[in-house]
């Protein structure tokens, strides 16, 4: 059976940290079933954008302070979000006919502006909205471009501050959303792509990195949304992963081999069943005094049967169970 996605408010540290280890083996599943000949695969252009947020820290404007993409970079970012989602063929011509001066002033001119410094905050509300509205301020400048929506901002954004802005990535938002119980949609959620949706995403994805730095696991914006992904991807692609519990059951050769022994085993467990308090009554346990003495027969009969099992094997079934 397969395990459910653990919820965003009760991932814990090994689970948030299994899923984040997955993120290569899934990101080249996508990267094959999407790949084109002669094309850049996912994988490639994932690599480059990873080291993407240190080269734009080395090659920090020093008259301004501020770190900058030329239009080739942005293009590439644009691309790379394409490629890890669902592919819209209009939105990277609609990038590209941006005149490149007013593609790179506009993009170099948010990534100038102020943005939240952390993504844990100090644990309030009031802190949460400070940083949203900090960032709103960015997207409202990014967006002004041809192409450019909060979703494809916020992946120029996250690639050069992974640490504190989240991209909005169809998996990653819908994953949060799902603590919203009995409106997520799950992994079929409609998503509107705009501002009231992606607060709503930011602030989840920080109320996520809070609580995981109070428990001694410090993460950063872009761990958790590749988290989302991860899930998100592979329920798409049909991965699945065991639910903690799961029982393999016994072949049946295995079964053969242990002849009688085993049928003495399979007689117990069906008389445990018939005193279960989850097991339905047998036919004849109807009224007081027949369910007395089927009782008392069953009893006499589990007495005579444990009289057959040796020590070993009832030490055997326990621990199986």
């Amino acid at each position: 059976m397969a395990a459910p996605p653990p919820l965003p408010s009760m991932i814990s540290q090994e689970e948030f940290q299994a899923i984040l280890s997955r993120y290569p083996m899934v990101l080249r599943a996508v990267s094959e079933k999407k790949q084109k000949p002669n094309d850049r695969t996912l994988e490639e252009i994932d690599d480059w954008r990873n080291g993407l947020s240190d080269s734009t820290k080395q090659t920090e404007s020093a008259d301004d302070g501020g770190r900058r993409l030329d239009a080739s970079q942005v293009k590439d970012i644009v691309l790379w979000k394409l490629k890890r989602g669902k592919f819209r063929p209009t939105i990277l011509p609609l990038v590209s006919s941006n005149p490149v001066g007013e593609l790179e002033s506009t993009v170099n001119k948010a990534l100038k502006m102020s943005l939240p410094s952390q993504v844990t905050s100090d644990g309030s509300e009031d802190d949460d909205d400070d940083a949203l509205a900090q960032v709103s301020l960015v997207l409202n400048v990014l967006v002004k471009l041809r192409g450019i929506g909060p979703a494809t901002a916020t992946a120029i954004l996250s690639s050069v501050f992974p640490e504190t802005i989240p991209m909005f990535s169809d998996e990653a938002f819908r994953w949060i959303m799902m603590d919203q119980s009995g409106t997520s949609g799950g992994w079929n959620r409609k998503i509107a792509y705009n501002a009231k949706e992606y607060s709503e995403f930011y602030k989840g994805i920080r109320r996520l990195c809070r609580r995981l730095a109070s428990e001694g696991e410090v993460v950063d914006a872009g761990s958790a949304e590749k988290v989302g992904w991860v899930l998100g991807q592979e329920a798409a692609l049909g991965i699945t992963h065991p639910a903690k519990g799961t029982l393999t059951k016994p072949s049946r050769r295995a079964g053969a081999k242990e002849g009688s022994e085993g049928s003495v085993r399979k007689k117990g467990r069906k008389q445990d069943d018939a005193l279960s308090p989850n097991s339905e009554p047998s036919k004849f346990v109807t009224s007081g005094l027949e369910t007395i003495g089927s009782l008392s027969k069953t009893s006499a009969k589990r007495k005579a049967t444990s009289a057959g099992i040796s020590p070993s094997l009832r030490r055997s079934k326990r621990n199986k169970e």
